[in-house]
């Protein structure tokens, strides 16, 4: 087993310090359609870490608004809202997070359209942001986890094993989530999805948040993915993650 492998600690009693789960995770970082899902749960397999999606954790945070029927103009109430949801996860399998509110299992419910629609006005939201950084260093401390999102290395674990930065060109992010919306039957031009993620990437360019590799947190591995295979890219961050290049 080689020295990366070993470092996986799932299904065993935790004895590692929080600081010591916090260095051995892997931030990844990148702009919608990146790959970054796909890619963190292979590396799941590859490194036996938890895989925490940190945006279904801002979708989990949009259904609670949405179930309180507080209107979007309501900054103050969302973010009551958010901090009193209970938002967590929790894992039988490792490459697969299950997303709680209030102890309760909501991952079924994250993918409806009005979540999509919304989450935006959510995540963009300063206080809420702050409330779910909080829980996802949080979960970060429980033990170690690939960890994916928009901030990860530079604010929720600057301190992670190693920092990627996935990148991609918008017509390549886009025929990609043409062809995964398409294979579960969604009626989706390639043109309105490419629309879809340029309005996703302008509601995520707030300055506060990594979606270019100019963005990048320091000393992360930029991996620009247009052309590469999925196992291309994993055997790149392993290689990272083996040498500690953080």
């Amino acid at each position: 087993m080689s020295d990366a492998v070993s470092l996986g600690l799932v299904g065993k009693k935790q004895d590692s310090s929080s600081k010591d789960s916090m260095l051995r995770s892997l931030a990844i970082d990148g702009p919608t359609a990146a790959g970054k899902s796909v890619i963190g749960k292979k590396l799941s397999q590859r490194l036996s870490l938890y895989f925490c999606d940190t945006g279904l954790m801002y979708r989990a945070a949009t259904l609670a608004v949405l179930r309180s029927e507080i209107i979007l103009e309501d900054e103050s109430g969302i973010v009551s809202c958010v901090n009193e949801a209970g938002i967590d996860l929790q894992w039988t399998n490792p490459e697969i997070p299950r997303v709680l509110l209030q102890g309760v299992d909501v991952s079924e419910h994250l993918r409806d359209p009005r979540i999509e629609h919304t989450v935006s006005r959510v995540a963009g939201i300063q206080a809420v942001r702050e409330v779910l950084v909080q829980r996802q260093k949080a979960i970060a401390r429980r033990s170690p986890v690939i960890m994916v999102g928009r901030d990860i290395g530079k604010v929720i674990l600057p301190e992670a094993r190693v920092k990627i930065f996935l990148d991609a060109s918008l017509a390549e992010r886009a025929r990609r989530r043409f062809l995964e919306q398409s294979s579960t039957g969604q009626d989706v031009t390639l043109k309105s999805v490419e629309d879809s993620i340029s309005r996703r990437d302008s509601a995520d360019n707030t300055g506060h948040r990594s979606i270019t590799a100019e963005q990048a947190a320091d000393g992360a591995v930029i991996i620009t993915t247009d052309g590469l295979s999925e196992d291309t890219v994993v055997e790149k961050c392993l290689a990272a993650y083996q040498t500690g290049n953080a």
